[in-house]
């Protein structure tokens, strides 16, 4: 009911403040766009009956004889409770935002246009085979099978979103799931933003070892010393390019990304366990949403005789259970880091820039007109060029105008680009799998992302494998993916792919367990190249201290007990050498450095120590990088914990901690101390003076971006979901900060999805997402799973009809259209 009352308080706001949404759009016609609990329909396609029945938790369970059926029943769902999502996912993949959004994210646009991720889905789509061309064109008559109910009915039955905005959703098709993959690759494959940010601090100067120190590599990789890319590209012959005027500065809608570059998976067989069966643990870490990136699904297909099972999480906008568990398998995924993009400078022809140098000379750039429609403003039409490596970049991707030499354009090579993707088949044939091998081998159609995946089995049997499409360089690039590239230089170009018997794989190892968390996991032994782009290592620690060299049999408790560890090592190390050095501190301060210096690095929410620790860090990280870096320190606000501890630790080329704008040399325990004055100063004016009443919930809420009320100031308190969070950027319980500037200690990126399977009694296993399953923010589902999140607990989904048909929420039946009409 308060969120009724807000949503009215608001209206009158924008009412009287002359905003553009309606008076009409009051709380009785948004109420009726909730969709009914139970109700019947006849859909077109289906070749029996689906029953469609949502649990308490509005998990919908679904019932079908044949698998095309009960996957038009799961688009049907996804429609009525996650329109909206799917709607603004399949219009980045197109490159359409500006129609609803308008002037501000053009730039995002222009960017996702130049990608054309919309043709490369659609040329992917098929290359499927019949099947599954047919499953997915299914599940687009599952949703437009609901969208056309509401248009029928001639009622207010759309989300709210679409009314407000004035936006009516175009008819759903097959090969928009294969786009949203490719969304979904796009905020996972970053080595592109690692690149540019080394070419970035080259272009200012700063040496190979420099760059290495800012730009740091983890403790288990070797690469080769970076070749000075400042000799390479000629940077002292630089010139600045003019770049074409859109209003906007920057890539404004890249916040739109989904952001995922870190989750933690595990897996351990029944030698480690107290039931002798396998035990598998997942929770991908992704930019925070509301509604949550993922929905709970569960369908059962078959007749009573033979009955399978599919449960888990769902991508609303696909079929696809990326993760989850049948009746004999279960699975679970991380972020590899591949190594999947590479940044090629192309020369221009100075007597033709619509020329490039190639290692055979002079070659036209393939160039079309691309038109952007802009909501209330003309049509934005640029120029997309693309080279033999790939699209180029826009002049204000990451500041590229500003870092690539004139007379030179980037241009990027992405497997995600390829016209052959079939990793959305790949990810149809593991829901069928009956052992840890049939899912391996339904891998070898993994073309893009790269992620890896542990698996077990009934059986016992239990593996990590990491398939996708990898790249092979020549062994003489010793640039090695790291920064870009000479266009023109054949050394550098893509050799091929590795076959599939070369990907990283262990199956069934001795030591009966198996974890990543985004750092190097690969096995001791393996000489391909995957990346040098790993995350830091902190969290890959942790969970192979806990998991692998936990000396008790793991239970259900001990895998809940890992996904809620607060435990900080990057925090507490950072403590450990900052008291150490730290020069000053007197009255309230040594209070507060007492209690640092006892606490136990736990990120609790209830606490203080964890909010000053990471203020600490924050304002101490910009004091050591900023006076250097300049504006370019935005390459690096995030504050990765590597750098700044390899200062403290002493070895480093530079003396980072001697701020360069001072006369006097400052020494690294004066910046400690300047930066806990910053620091506690600004937590007095966040939550007062008294720092044992300071906590760190209070500043580090999980806030679950609506897109794009979350940014609309009256509406942003009624469609964001922001409980108070535990954990950090570095504990196994995700919740990084990114430091922004406004709100710079809340909880932006944290599993959005959090389970474990039980292989001894599967139905068992737990769930929770992150918000609820609803997108309507007046259902009651909309944010009653955020408190049991925040919590670290979970709900059970269950696989046997007496079981959620009880307390049910409702349900639906669909018919073959025949049968009824509507």
């Amino acid at each position: 009911m308060r969120r009724i009352f807000k949503w009215l308080t608001g209206l009158l706001l924008l009412v009287v403040a002359g905003g553009a949404v309606a008076a009409a759009l009051g709380y009785t016609a948004l109420r009726t766009s909730i969709p009914a609990a139970n109700g019947t329909m006849a859909l077109a396609g289906l070749s029996g009956d689906v029953r469609l029945v949502r649990d308490m938790n509005g998990v919908p369970h679904i019932e079908a004889r044949e698998q095309a059926d009960a996957v038009r029943g799961l688009g049907f769902a996804h429609a009525q409770d996650r329109l909206w999502q799917m709607h603004v996912l399949r219009m980045v993949a197109q490159g359409r935002l500006s129609e609803m959004f308008g002037k501000p994210t053009i730039e995002t646009d222009v960017f996702l246009k130049t990608m054309d991720i919309e043709h490369a889905a659609r040329k992917s789509f098929e290359a499927l085979s019949r099947p599954s061309q047919e499953l997915l064109n299914a599940y687009a008559e599952g949703v437009n099978g609901w969208m056309n109910r509401q248009t029928r009915l001639m009622e207010v039955r759309l989300p709210p979103e679409f009314l407000i905005l004035g936006v009516s959703p175009e008819p759903w098709e097959g090969w928009q799931t294969v786009a949203i993959l490719k969304v979904m690759a796009l905020t996972l494959d970053s080595n592109m933003e690692e690149e540019l940010r080394r070419l970035a601090f080259a272009s200012k100067g700063f040496t190979p070892r420099e760059i290495d120190e800012l730009v740091p590599y983890g403790p288990r990789d070797n690469p080769p010393p970076l070749p000075d890319l400042r000799q390479m590209f000629e940077f002292a012959k630089k010139e600045a390019r003019a770049v074409a005027a859109t209003g906007e500065s920057g890539i404004a809608g890249l916040a739109w990304d989904i952001g995922v570059d870190a989750s933690n998976n595990w897996v351990v067989s029944g030698s480690r366990t107290e039931s002798g069966k396998p035990l598998l643990a997942n929770d991908p870490h992704l930019g925070l949403t509301t509604p949550s990136v993922f929905y709970l699904a569960h369908m059962a297909t078959g007749s009573n005789g033979s009955v399978r099972n599919l449960i888990g999480a769902t991508l609303p906008g696909t079929p696809l259970f990326l993760l989850g568990r049948n009746d004999r398998v279960a699975w679970g995924l991380t972020t590899t880091n591949l190594d999947a993009q590479d940044v090629f400078i192309e020369r221009l022809n100075p007597e033709n820039p619509d020329q490039y140098l190639t290692p055979t000379g002079w070659r036209d750039f393939d160039k079309r007109e691309v038109t952007v429609k802009v909501k209330g403003e003309p049509d934005f039409v640029f120029t997309r060029r693309a080279t033999r490596h790939g699209p180029v970049l826009p002049d204000k991707y990451k500041s590229v105008s500003e870092i690539v030499p004139g007379g030179h354009v980037a241009a990027l090579q992405w497997t995600a680009l390829a016209e052959d993707d079939t990793t959305s088949e790949a990810a149809i044939e593991i829901g069928n799998a009956g052992s840890v091998s049939d899912y391996l081998n339904a891998m070898r159609k993994a073309v893009s992302p790269m992620q890896s995946m542990v698996v077990a089995d009934a059986d016992g049997n239990i593996a990590l494998l990491a398939p996708g499409r990898v790249p092979v360089r020549d062994p003489a690039n010793l640039i090695a993916g790291r920064a870009p590239v000479p266009g023109w230089n054949a050394l550098y170009d893509w050799k091929g792919y590795l076959p599939f018997e070369a990907l990283p794989r262990i199956e069934n190892p001795a030591s009966g367990a198996l974890a990543t968390a985004n750092a190097n996991w690969l096995p001791p032994g393996y000489d391909r190249h995957i990346t040098y782009d790993w995350d830091e290592h902190f969290r890959q620690g942790r969970v192979e201290e806990l998991v692998t060299g936990a000396n008790a049999k793991h239970t259900p408790q001990s895998m809940r007990d890992i996904q809620a560890d607060k435990f900080s090592p990057a925090l507490t190390q950072f403590r450990d050498e900052a008291l150490a050095q730290l020069q000053g501190g007197a009255g309230q301060e040594l209070a507060v450095l007492e209690a640092l210096k006892a606490w136990d690095g736990q990120m609790d929410m209830n606490k203080a120590e964890p909010l000053i620790m990471t203020a600490w860090w924050r304002h101490f990280h910009r004091m050591l990088f900023e006076d250097e870096l300049g504006k370019d320190y935005s390459r690096i606000a995030k504050g990765y914990m590597d750098p700044l501890l390899a200062v403290l630790r002493g070895g480093t080329s530079r003396d980072w901690c001697d701020n360069v704008t001072t006369p006097q040399a400052e020494t690294c325990g004066i910046v400690l101390a300047q930066a806990f004055a910053v620091a506690n100063d600004e937590l007095k004016q966040m939550q007062g003076s008294d720092w044992k009443k300071w906590r760190w919930g209070a500043g580090h809420l999980a806030f679950g971006e609506h897109r794009p009320f979350s940014s609309v100031g009256p509406l942003a308190g009624f469609f964001t979901v922001k409980p108070e969070s535990s954990g950090g950027s570095y504990t196994l319980l995700r919740g990084r900060t990114d430091f922004r500037e406004k709100n710079p200690y809340a909880n932006v990126h944290a599993s959005a999805y959090r389970a474990w399977y039980d292989l001894g009694a599967p139905d068992a296993s737990q769930f929770v997402i992150s918000t609820g399953q609803s997108g309507h923010f007046l259902s009651p589902h909309y944010d009653d799973l955020a408190a049991k999140w925040a919590a670290s607990d979970y709900i059970a989904m269950t696989t046997r009809r007496e079981e959620y048909e009880r307390n049910a929420d409702g349900a639906w039946t669909l018919t073959p259209a025949a049968q009824q009409g509507n």
